[in-house]
């Protein structure tokens, strides 16, 4: 019997069908409830993500997690980030597990 990936013991959230103002919400409200809010993955389901089996997802969503922790996004990619998403364009926010105001991926709480 193979091990499962580490990641797959991660806390993910993921949301489908929400705006990005919705999920800022939903991450706001859900992140007081936790002692480690930091830990918490959000994510935003795209059209790549809902084909994907959802193991693969969590894992591919945790290694974002864990990357974006290690290297916060700057206020300016932050604001880059905004500016592509308003246009329509796929944004780090679109994966979305990020802090409320960071609509990263990171699910941070800074």
């Amino acid at each position: 019997m193979s091990q499962q990936p580490p990641q797959l013991d991660n806390r993910v959230i993921i949301l489908n069908g929400f705006s990005n103002d919705e999920i800022a919400r939903i991450m706001a409200a859900v992140k007081p409830l936790f002692e480690k809010p930091r830990d918490l993955i959000f994510a935003k389901t795209t059209q790549h993500s809902v084909e994907m089996k959802l193991k693969d997802l969590i894992v591919d969503i945790s290694e974002d997690h864990e990357y974006l922790k290690k290297n916060p996004p700057t206020k300016t990619q932050r604001e880059a980030q905004s500016t592509t998403s308003a246009s329509g364009g796929e944004t780090e926010a679109d994966k979305a597990s990020g802090g409320a105001d960071e609509q990263s991926n990171t699910g941070g709480d800074s």
